[in-house]
């Protein structure tokens, strides 16, 4: 049930709160009491297990600060992507994705596509893991991040995620 309330919670502040009449501001956060009246209606839960959800997230989707919550990343309707928690890039991220568009992407670099930006894992497992999600059998790719942050190519920081607006082929390298 858990599983259930979480990918609703995600959908809700990513994509469609305003069917539930939730307001999100330009950053994406939202009132957690508005968010608890939502998921009260629904599932019949409250403020706690919110709470429990966000702390326990292994993806890091979720934050919660005064009395409000936001979905990290990830986000289909229009709020700011353009900020960064505080913490170290570390200097090689990876990103899996289906082997069908390599040569694209080696020729073009990653592109956000539908999404406000490229999404890249802080270790190897996890791009596959992310990979997974588009393929049976990702590849993962070698980010150079620390030759892009060199370059003044800006890499941000939400949660276990890390976010750019574009990676060039230069930083990009296939993972054997």
């Amino acid at each position: 049930m858990e599983e259930r309330i979480s990918r609703f919670l995600s959908g809700l502040l990513r994509h469609f709160p305003h069917k539930f009449g939730i307001e999100v501001d330009e950053n994406g956060w939202a009132k957690i009491e508005e968010v608890e009246k939502v998921l009260k209606k629904r599932y019949g839960v409250g403020e706690e297990l919110i709470r429990k959800i966000v702390m326990q997230d292994e993806k890091g989707r979720f934050k919660l600060a005064e009395g409000k919550i936001r979905a990290r990343y990830g986000h289909s309707i229009p709020v700011n992507t353009r900020w960064s928690e505080k913490g170290t890039i570390p200097d090689k991220l990876y990103h899996g994705t289906d082997p069908g568009r390599l040569e694209s992407i080696l020729k073009h670099g990653l592109l956000s596509m539908k999404r406000h930006e490229v999404y890249l894992s802080e270790n190897v497992e996890e791009g596959l893991k992310v990979g997974r999600r588009h393929c049976r059998n990702p590849v993962v790719l070698e980010i150079d991040a620390e030759n892009m942050k060199r370059r003044g190519i800006e890499i941000r920081k939400k949660g276990k995620v890390y976010t750019a607006d574009y990676v060039p082929p230069e930083f990009i390298r296939l993972m054997k």
